[in-house]
């Protein structure tokens, strides 16, 4: 829709001043006025068909009205969700995401170059830091553009968002001990902060349910990692009945390795992942996950760059709400009488 009409128009049709059409057009909460003359304003601009001029008001901020999102591996299906938060609070913003693959944010790349060009971006939210080399770090460290870490717990001067991984892993657990398991076992990355995380949740349900807690089984996260995962169990001669699997991905390979093995689940084995994917439900037996605040993150994320580029205050730390959802499908069941060995 091309911008009709100006706020001096509307004001001279809503009878009120241009300062009040640009409290109600900016969202402004600071300006008062009655809740008719608000619904006045706002008549006329749906009346003329007027749209904000978002590129003046960022010139006149000095500012570009574009945000970059950097992650890891942009085909990851756990992200649809969060970049729908982040477009939606985007949106709200007036501003335009761009987003990179972390794998190309590396110190001469053309993506870098123009990432931290002068005035190009407004804020940064940023995945798997541990990807970026010392001397990007520093270059983000050196800009005034806000940077804000999401999964981590760190971030740059402390400005770091991540889901409650822990409760992720005890509500993955908590469901297999309800279900009658008791010999669980976690399959996880050993040294991403998000994974050691969803294992002590799964330490704590096991040690509150009097069980003994084992050290995670080590994998990527992709199919191919979780299938390499089961391999191991198989060759180790241990035959728990149930995991709890740190991510969807790995969740899936774990599954075309059981058919390969003829392994059935839930029969012989249930299976719970950590996030929820399309995916999940697509497969045979469906995977039962763990899903999380993944929009939420994204919202919040945005919504604290808009608030150090005003200049107010924000919180930083866990995205509790929602909680983490337990999603139950076909691939967990309660434990047999007298399961069969593999």
């Amino acid at each position: 829709m091309s911008r009709m009409g100006t706020q001096k128009e509307i004001a001279r049709r809503a009878g009120v001043s241009v300062s009040v059409v640009s409290a109600v057009v900016n969202g402004t909460e600071h300006t008062r006025m009655s809740d008719d003359t608000r619904a006045r304003v706002e008549a006329v601009i749906e009346e003329l068909g007027y749209v904000p001029n978002n590129a003046a008001r960022a010139l006149r901020r000095q500012r570009s009205g574009t945000i970059a999102v950097v992650v890891e591996k942009l085909e990851n299906p756990i992200y649809r969700d969060m970049f729908h938060g982040i477009y939606d609070a985007a949106e709200s913003h007036g501003w335009a995401v761009v987003l990179g693959d972390a794998r190309w944010m590396r110190s001469g790349s053309h993506f870098l170059a123009h990432l931290l060009g002068q005035g190009s971006i407004d804020g940064i939210i940023l995945r798997s830091e541990g990807l970026i080399d010392d001397e990007v770090l520093a270059h983000l460290r050196a800009r005034p553009t806000p940077v804000i870490l999401i999964e981590g717990r760190h971030g740059l001067d402390g400005r770091w968002l991540a889901i409650d991984d822990a409760a992720a892993g005890r509500v993955a657990t908590q469901h297999l001990l309800g279900l009658g398991h008791r010999d669980i076992e976690y399959v996880g990355g050993e040294r991403w902060v998000p994974s050691l995380e969803r294992h002590r949740g799964y330490a704590d349900a096991m040690l509150d349910a009097g069980l003994e807690a084992r050290d995670a089984i080590p994998t990527g996260y992709g199919s191919q990692s979780g299938a390499a995962a089961l391999r191991e169990v198989i060759d180790s001669g241990r035959r728990p009945t149930a995991l709890v699997v740190d991510n969807v991905l790995s969740g899936i390979g774990i599954h075309a390795a059981a058919h390969e093995a003829g392994i059935s689940i839930p029969g012989d084995l249930s299976v719970i992942a950590i996030h929820d994917a399309d995916i999940a439900g697509d497969v045979r037996p469906a995977l039962t996950t763990v899903r999380m605040p993944m929009a939420e993150l994204g919202a919040r994320a945005v919504e604290s760059i808009a608030a150090i580029l005003e200049g107010s205050p924000t919180r930083f730390g866990l995205v509790d709400e929602p909680a983490p959802v337990l999603i139950t499908r076909e691939s967990t069941a309660p434990l047999q009488v007298s399961p069969r060995p593999w």
